[in-house]
């Protein structure tokens, strides 16, 4: 849902659980939403009530008029107009049934539609980064905005590595490689080769092939975003 940023539970660095409220959306209008549905819907109740209330008087004269015409004792006109009265009298009683549908599905959107207003990690990770600040509005579209970027286990990573296409046919997974990242220049790290990927990436007329490489980084010392340096 679209509306304004009410309150940030979470921030760079935070740890959270799966399920826990990280961000809230200024609720108020999406409760008047809800109430409003709720309102409706004993209106609407009411109109059924009445509705039936109407058809089971129309139907008691439609039976009186039947009764006194088989005595001859009203004109066949009578009986019609009374016969008509009751057909409509049960027609609107199942319209009535229809609209308290419909309100009942009304307020169960505007129920979802609240709920959407707390904003919940999807996993259990380390917030990498936070997008939004307290009172921004964000807007529900086609593509919805990005909150927060959440890593859900930074003691596991993955290295994406550009192999030209002259060398990816020696490369295969399980391979064991290394790699050097300009924050610990002196170290070498170690990695196992996941997946080749069959996507090329064509940049100048030089095609390349992602290799994707499982680490080990239960230290924490690699971050997301570094540069690495590769040998297979």
């Amino acid at each position: 849902v679209s509306g304004r940023i009410q309150s940030l539970l979470a921030d760079f660095n935070s740890a959270v659980k799966k399920g826990e409220v990280i961000a809230r959306i200024d609720p108020r209008i999406f409760e008047a939403n809800v109430e409003q549905a709720r309102a409706n819907i004993a209106a609407a109740e009411g109109e059924l009530a009445k509705a039936r209330v109407q058809a089971l008087n129309a139907d008691r004269q439609f039976q009186r008029m039947k009764r006194l015409a088989e005595q001859k004792l009203i004109a066949e006109a009578d009986l019609d107009t009374a016969e008509s009265n009751a057909l409509v009298a049960r027609a609107h009683v199942d319209v009535s049934v229809g609209r308290v549908r419909q309100t009942r599905a009304a307020f169960d959107q505007s129920s979802v539609n609240l709920a959407y207003t707390d904003i919940h990690s999807p996993i259990d990770g380390v917030v990498i980064s936070r997008n939004v600040d307290v009172g921004q509005t964000v807007a529900a579209s086609l593509q919805a905005p990005t909150l927060f970027v959440i890593a859900e286990d930074l003691a596991r990573m993955q290295v994406n590595t550009s192999v030209a296409e002259a060398d990816v046919g020696k490369l295969e997974p399980g391979m064991r490689v290394t790699f050097t990242v300009d924050a610990f220049s002196s170290r070498r790290f170690e990695g196992t080769v996941r997946q080749i990927r069959n996507a090329p990436q064509t940049v100048e007329n030089v095609v390349t092939y992602d290799a994707v490489i499982d680490v080990d980084n239960a230290s924490l010392e690699l971050k997301p975003g570094m540069t690495a340096n590769v040998s297979f």
